[in-house]
């Protein structure tokens, strides 16, 4: 046993010298011998190393300023005013329909009551205003009374006779139609009623080359290309012309009652420049358009003296137009 310890002992000492002088401590391994058999530790976990402090100085905190003025808050409408009802009234009915306390319903009934109040004082003194105010008032425009709405449309239907039969001296109506049409068909006889009743003449031209079911217009002519140069896509098609001038205004391409045919005619007329608009005027029951100054209203003023006269400036008629016949402008 002995040659064995003392060849582990020669080995250990080879050991220690072969190990580096800078990993022994003072002393050497034998001056240790106070640590006796415990001479092995664990290495010393490391400190953590606290960062060093900012170099930033410290924030100072910021004191509200008093002397700020804070945002006021907008008010709501006044109690029980139009606009506090348009906002609040449904509410109370459905609370008193949710919950249809006496409490409940009777504070809705009140304010129901409150608000009828406030709209029957308004409509009288709106019939006090408009009785005060020929602008205001539609009686100026129109006769409500029946004899005398009957009297306003004697005298428009006579001022519309007039024109129409002017026209019809320097007019012609051009009248497409087809043979399987019925619409065609039926357009036919009112046609030729208020040809007869105005004296306007009227072409004929068939798209089909044949004439009417019931024979109306019987020197009719055939289309040589004319309905497609005017745009006609439906039957009956109807233009005014004015052959001296070989100018064409389009009536209407569908059916029309004998009323809708004059007014028609008019409007036919008026987009031409053959007739005036104050002359067109003449045939609505009721005054001629009247000229409007808005145009130059750029402005609202907040005084309501003020916002009334600018408010009447646009819808009083203007005296220097002339609403009497322009007879240059009529066709001869």
């Amino acid at each position: 046993m002995r040659p064995r310890a003392d060849a582990l002992a020669a080995g250990l000492l080879v050991a220690l010298t072969a190990w580096p002088a800078s990993a022994a401590p003072a002393g050497g391994f034998y001056a240790r011998d106070a640590e006796g058999w415990f001479w092995y530790r664990e290495a010393p976990l490391p400190v953590p190393v606290e960062p060093a402090p900012s170099a930033e100085p410290p924030q100072a905190s910021v004191e509200p300023n008093p002397s700020e003025s804070v945002a006021e808050v907008t008010p709501g409408p006044a109690p029980l005013s139009a606009h506090w009802f348009r906002e609040h009234l449904d509410t109370y009915r459905d609370r008193a329909i949710d919950d249809p306390s006496p409490e409940n319903v009777a504070v809705y009934l009140h304010l129901q009551r409150i608000a009828m109040d406030k709209s029957s004082r308004f409509a009288r003194v709106s019939e006090r205003v408009v009785q005060g105010d020929p602008v205001l008032d539609e009686i100026t425009r129109r006769p409500t009374a029946n004899f005398g709405a009957n009297l306003a449309d004697k005298q428009a239907s006579a001022a519309g006779d007039a024109l129409l039969e002017r026209l019809a001296g320097g007019t012609a109506l051009w009248f497409f139609f087809r043979s399987d049409c019925p619409y065609c068909d039926a357009q036919a006889p009112l046609l030729e009623a208020l040809a007869q009743r105005y004296g306007f003449a009227v072409l004929a031209v068939s798209l089909d080359g044949a004439g009417l079911a019931d024979g109306t217009f019987p020197a009719f002519q055939i289309d040589r290309g004319q309905a497609e140069a005017l745009g006609v896509i439906s039957t009956p098609a109807l233009f005014l012309a004015r052959p001296e001038q070989g100018a064409v205004a389009p009536i209407a391409q569908g059916l029309l009652s004998l009323a809708q045919l004059r007014d028609r005619i008019v409007l036919a007329a008026v987009q031409a420049g053959w007739v005036s608009e104050a002359e067109a005027s003449r045939l609505r029951a009721g005054p001629a358009d009247a000229r409007s100054a808005a145009a130059t209203l750029t402005a609202l003023p907040e005084d309501p003296t003020a916002l009334l006269e600018a408010l009447r400036a646009t819808v009083l008629p203007d005296t220097r137009s002339d609403t009497r016949p322009d007879s240059s402008q009529a066709p001869r």
